[in-house]
């Protein structure tokens, strides 16, 4: 009995330091949010530290026809990343990495859980090993995983709960359903579409044997106990549960669109009024788009094949049958209520509440593919199952090199790839302070980001014509325009001549880390100004 536990000691501590020399190499090159949804995590992070609550010092958008900066925080996105990550700079100091050191704790710890679903899944130690490693190399998802993001918190709080559901449902009881619950509420405020747990939540009640209505109180109850304070502080804030301009998003027709001003021509009827088959086009798309996802990077393509082969074998399982399910859901929200968002990341970010049940997957389903192989080749089963589990290990843990050197890291050593947009971001501020030592609202592509990189007051610049540029400006006093490659279509002539608006002229321009150019465009008209 010892022996067998020393076994499982060296195991689980073996995870755990290949786990923290991977993060610990990789977090070398992640040492800033990295891109615009990490960024609004931690500037509000920022601001809370500072004592300024939740509060946003720009717009980037206008859903909810916001009146002007500073404005109420999380109206859009939800609250838990900011609050983990500004819990721990307040004890380690205002920095990003004192910001980033949970998430690292998180990372570098998602293949233990992983090993232990994969055991609880089939009771298969060597095949819960090679599991916990696939959520080490974990390919397109390994530098997300360590920034002020929604995904290893997701993967711990969205998994948990799909595990402790079945749990639940075996071993009835109020309080686990009130765990269920409290799992799903932290979800919730992870991401918006943490909810959607709650639809699998309710189908294993029905597996419950006894005391349903005991069970659908526990998981309502512990849903309400962690969201119930949220929606009592946007209705303090804005006079409802759910901000208002949420459901302007049902109504795009692009992505684009998310950025459009102002947010009340979203509208039920415009929607409608686009035609039936650009409805159903853009979802059929944002459905393609997402399965190739859930192929490519949820699968990193070549282990998709024994996902499905092990989620066939294991089809009985009461957590197979609750991952699938949530996964079907998520895929059917992120393409057809959501396919904009979904497709462009919303699926990407979501799709971590299942990937440990997936690596989990994995191993028996090579084992299917190699009893098959020995049919056809007259392999050894068990010497083939060595060499070729070593061989999917060692290819992924490749291609998760690539991947992440590719994304994260680049040509220059020094100058990573990762913080490209935020070095951009700080000459614009540098060059902006020595036109004008106190420069206006400014209007850029990523507010989150340039604030991040300068601490300036910004608006993003809105999707639509000059004129609707011009109406902003305005509105919001902006003095100053940031024009990147990643503008607007409408914008699109402005940006080939930056010179051709009589009320803007070019101060300066810069150029980003691929040699494009960035217009510092100041406003001349007197009506914009403070």
């Amino acid at each position: 009995m010892n022996s067998l536990a020393n076994s499982s000691n060296r195991w689980i501590i073996a995870l755990l330091a290949i786990g923290l020399f991977v993060n610990l190499g990789a977090v070398i090159w992640v040492r800033a949010p990295g891109y615009m949804d990490a960024e609004y995590y931690f500037t509000t992070a920022m601001r809370i530290v500072e004592g300024k609550g939740f509060t946003e010092p720009y717009l980037w958008n206008y859903l909810d026809d916001p009146t002007g900066i500073p404005h109420p925080s999380h109206l859009y996105w939800m609250p838990f990343t900011t609050i983990l990550a500004s819990g721990s700079m307040m004890i380690l100091g205002t920095s990003f990495r004192a910001a980033q050191i949970p998430f690292l704790i998180l990372a570098v710890t998602l293949p233990i859980m992983t090993a232990f679903l994969s055991k609880y899944l089939h009771e298969n130690q060597g095949w819960a090993w090679r599991s916990g490693l696939l959520a080490i190399f974990s390919g397109f998802y390994l530098p997300f995983l360590l920034t002020s993001d929604t995904f290893i918190l997701y993967a711990w709080v969205g998994c948990g709960a799909l595990w402790a559901m079945v749990v639940a449902s075996r071993r009835p009881g109020g309080l686990r359903w009130l765990g269920v619950g409290i799992l799903i509420g932290l979800a919730h405020l992870i991401r918006t579409d943490g909810f959607l747990l709650l639809i699998p939540a309710f189908v294993t009640v029905k597996w419950t044997s006894h005391k349903r209505v005991h069970a659908i109180m526990g998981l309502l109850g512990g849903y309400l106990l962690l969201i119930g304070p949220w929606w009592v502080r946007n209705t303090l804030i804005v006079g409802q549960p759910i901000p208002p301009g949420n459901d302007r998003a049902l109504w795009l027709l692009s992505y684009d669109e998310l950025y459009t001003y102002p947010g009340n021509i979203l509208t039920s009827a415009r929607w409608l009024g686009s035609g039936l088959i650009s409805i159903l086009g853009a979802r059929i798309e944002a459905l393609w788009v997402n399965l190739q996802r859930l192929l490519i990077e949820n699968g990193v393509v070549f282990l998709s094949p024994f996902m499905v082969l092990g989620a066939y074998r294991f089809r009985s399982q009461p957590l197979t049958r609750i991952a699938i399910l949530y996964l079907a859901i998520l895929l059917f929200v992120m393409s057809f209520i959501f396919p904009f968002a979904g497709s462009r990341g919303g699926f990407f970010h979501s799709g971590m509440a299942v990937m440990p049940v997936l690596w989990a997957f994995v191993p028996p389903g090579l084992e299917i593919a190699i009893r098959w192989g020995a049919k056809i080749r007259r392999w050894d089963p068990q010497q083939a199952m060595m060499v070729l589990g070593t061989s999917v290990i060692a290819i992924v843990a490749i291609l998760t090199v690539v991947l992440f050197w590719s994304k994260a890291v680049g040509s220059e050593l020094n100058e990573p790839r990762w913080e490209s947009s935020l070095s951009a971001y700080r000459e614009v501020g540098e060059q902006l302070h020595k036109l004008n030592p106190s420069p206006e609202v400014v209007a850029v592509n990523n507010p989150p980001g340039f604030y991040l990189a300068t601490n300036l007051e910004c608006v993003v610049i809105p999707n639509g014509s000059i004129d609707v540029l011009r109406d902003l400006i305005v509105r919001y006093q902006v003095g100053w325009v940031v024009l990147d490659v990643n503008h607007p279509p409408d914008l699109a002539m402005l940006y080939d001549e930056p010179t051709s608006i009589p009320w803007l002229s070019n101060e300066a321009t810069l150029f980003d880390s691929e040699g494009r150019e960035i217009y510092l465009l100041r406003v001349m008209l007197e009506s914009a100004s403070r």
